[in-house]
């Protein structure tokens, strides 16, 4: 047991104890995103052969009716593979299940054993389930051919079963919900994790989210309302920043008390000191942030779990890479943390530049890259930032771009050091302390790699 996380966090406390994730570029593992993060590559590539053809709906670089514009995104190795008999259940309906509900499932597993717990050890008790997931196209794709219709589709197609079959397959009694904010669903989800500990309700929760890009037609949608990249570039906060590109993937983290979690001896990986969401209100339009909304959550979540700004000595900001969007976050940051700061600039980055956009699972992209800037105590580079954007003064706002890699700065006070990874101002703001605890792994089955189930 550290005394410098004992001393400095309160009952409310949340540790980290185990992460999993799946993210484009053949990433599978935390080693392997960091290892992505500080190489600087760019996951994003044009849509599989296998997955839509690409041809039938892309054209040109400028919306056009039923087209879309681009065909870039981060995609996963495979969807397709999937261990059924290792989570009891049939061929025949893992072939009806939504490929997200299957990766929610390996993820869970994956991350279940990080944390050393073995399933049969948490199968009976009220541990909590939320996960962050909004695509419905793989029930919508079956409905097209009704004779593909079984006993087995309205359930592996509903997203509101993708946490219930997590509930399901490892016997957990507690809260079990899926979330749809859009963007900020998995934070959402993570936010609703934390106060089910908070209240009590459970002891131990499991919190994620997934995204997987079965469907042309959002890529028409979104050309549609100019959102997407034509770059094929996420280039958060860069003169470059002409939209999003969309991608895949996934991330699940176990989250347990502090104190249950040093009880029990457990690794902690990160502490949650405080979570807040909130909705931006009446904007210019429905799709438009409010930076005034963002700043004034972001104000509160600080204030409520007494953390001064000089203490945050990294940002994960959602940084999408649009425009419009992009400015307002980083004023809403600015005010809220930058000016208020006197040991200098705070280091902001976004892992979307790397990935992409991960649309529902986004929030855990981004906080699976703030835990490990806290572990590794450096930032890797940023990519598509080697202009800042003109709409964004940096220096007033007491910013700065993380467009090379560089070590954490040190916290001015003898508190461990904190990261932030908000989502859109709709979801919530969440805050993880950097541990120092030794770690201690106990006997757990490690979960069978995915094989050829469709």
């Amino acid at each position: 047991m550290t005394e410098d996380l004992v001393s400095v966090t309160s009952e409310r406390a949340i540790a980290v104890v185990g992460v999993s994730c799946r993210l484009p570029g053949g990433i599978h593992d935390m080693d392997g995103l960091w290892a992505a993060l500080c190489e600087g590559r760019d996951a994003i590539g044009e849509a599989p052969k296998d997955r839509f053809d690409a041809r039938r709906f892309a054209a040109g670089d400028m919306p056009r009716t039923g087209r879309s514009y681009t065909s870039a995104g981060g995609f996963l190795d495979d969807i397709a593979g999937f261990d059924a008999a290792y989570f009891g259940i049939s061929p025949k309906e893992a072939a009806h299940m939504d490929p997200q509900h299957r990766l929610l499932l390996e993820l869970a597993a994956e991350a279940l054993d990080d944390a050393a717990i073995a399933p049969e050890r948490i199968a009976g008790t009220d541990t909590a389930v939320y996960v962050g997931i909004s695509d419905a196209s793989y029930g919508a794709l079956q409905m097209m051919s009704l004779e593909t219709v079984s006993p087995y589709t309205m359930a592996g197609a509903a997203s509101s079963i993708a946490a219930n079959r997590l509930s399901h397959a490892f016997d957990l009694r507690g809260p079990s919900m899926a979330v749809d904010t859009a963007c900020s669903s998995s934070l959402v989800a993570l936010d609703r994790a934390c106060h089910t500990l908070w209240e009590g309700t459970s002891r131990v929760a499991l919190c994620g989210g997934a995204n997987i890009l079965l469907s042309p037609y959002h890529y028409v949608g979104f050309s549609q309302a100019s959102m997407l990249s034509r770059r094929g570039h996420c280039a958060a906060f860069s003169a470059e920043a002409d939209g999003f590109v969309r991608a895949e993937g996934g991330g699940m983290v176990v989250l347990k008390p502090l104190a249950d979690a040093l009880s029990a001896g457990d690794r902690v990986l990160g502490v949650i000191l405080g979570s807040g969401s909130n909705s931006d209100g009446h904007t210019m339009g429905l799709a438009l942030p409010s930076a005034e909304a963002q700043e004034k959550l972001l104000r509160r979540v600080y204030a409520q779990a007494g953390v001064d700004p000089d203490e945050v000595v990294y940002f994960e900001a959602h940084g999408t890479g649009t425009p419009v969007g992009d400015p307002l976050e980083a004023q809403a940051i600015g005010r809220a943390l930058g000016v208020r700061r006197v040991s200098g600039a705070l280091p902001v980055g976004s892992v979307k530049t790397n990935l992409g956009h991960l649309e529902p699972a986004s929030g855990m992209a981004g906080l699976c890259k703030a835990l490990l800037v806290l572990r590794h105590r450096a930032i890797p580079p940023m990519l598509h930032a080697d202009t800042p954007h003109p709409d964004i003064d940096f220096t007033g706002l007491g910013l700065g771009l993380t467009a090379s890699r560089q070590p954490l700065p040190e916290s001015p006070t003898d508190r461990p050091v904190v990261a932030s990874t908000p989502s859109v101002s709709a979801g919530p703001t969440p805050m993880s302390r950097s541990p120092r605890h030794r770690r201690r792994r106990l006997p757990s089955r490690t979960p069978r790699r995915p094989r050829g189930c469709r």
